[in-house]
């Protein structure tokens, strides 16, 4: 017998359990993230329960883009011992059902491999990619932006094309989950994590990226291009995948889901 429902309370300890399992990640660090984060809702934790075991699992998260409201997709994972039975699509018909109820017909999500999601409509819109920036990299000596005047830069970005994320209060908490600092950039800012850049406003290239000599760009190639982003030794790392999406995505990898 197959139930397919979002989890109650007393089954999130189940849920991270199978989920550290497919992922192969620590119990005790996933567990810390798992509560904490900002978008932590036990109604958008789904799970296909096989003979009343929780065999499959997935999250939605709530995504606002200027043409409307979507979901992002993510941890769709099922146990080693149920695999090829057609789970985990199942699971994922249901959501995208219970989404188009809501008014959430829009969906995206990031993944290794096309098949299972193509079966359930969806499209590859893009790709996620990394490389090292091509150009002067140091860390300032110049304080960084306050948050208020990033979050001010990137709402009148957001809200120029409908494509754009926006974001509303948690998504910002959601967005400091991951300690980074934002520095004046020409046209916008750059937001630093020391090693790694995950999101840029720029209109010209800076004469020097507020990051560590041979820091990594990660993002989608789309936006990479449209920023003008130098790379060298690029490297092609996921997938991003639409459902009823009317165009790419503008997304910075700071919000991956």
């Amino acid at each position: 017998m197959i139930e397919i429902r979002p989890i109650h309370e007393h089954e999130s300890p189940a849920f991270l359990n199978l989920l550290c399992t497919v992922f192969e990640l620590d119990n005790g660090r996933a567990g810390t993230v798992f509560y904490s984060e900002p978008f932590f809702d036990i109604r958008r934790k789904w799970a296909l329960f096989l003979d009343g075991q929780m065999a499959s699992i997935l999250t939605t998260t709530p995504l606002q883009f200027g043409f409307g409201k979507a979901i992002g997709i993510a941890g769709v994972g099922t146990l080693i011992e149920h695999r090829g039975k057609g789970l985990g699509q199942k699971l994922l018909e249901v959501v995208l059902e219970e989404a188009d109820k809501n008014r959430e017909g829009a969906a995206i999500l990031f993944a290794h491999n096309e098949v299972l999601y193509q079966r359930c409509g969806f499209t590859t819109l893009d790709e996620v990619i990394k490389g090292n920036i091509n150009a002067p990299c140091a860390l300032p000596h110049e304080p960084a932006l306050p948050l208020a005047q990033v979050q001010e830069k990137y709402a009148d970005w957001a809200k120029s094309h409908p494509m754009r994320l926006h974001r509303d209060d948690r998504r910002w908490k959601y967005w400091n989950f991951v300690f980074r600092e934002c520095y004046s950039a020409p046209g916008g800012y750059i937001a630093s994590e020391t090693t790694i850049c995950r999101e840029a406003l720029v209109t010209d290239q800076p004469a020097k990226w507020p990051l560590l000599n041979n820091a990594e760009w990660y993002g989608l190639r789309s936006m990479t291009q449209m920023l003008g982003v130098p790379l060298i030794n690029e490297q092609h790392h996921l997938l991003l995948m639409g459902r009823n999406f009317p165009d790419v995505p503008q997304i910075f990898m700071s919000d991956q889901f």
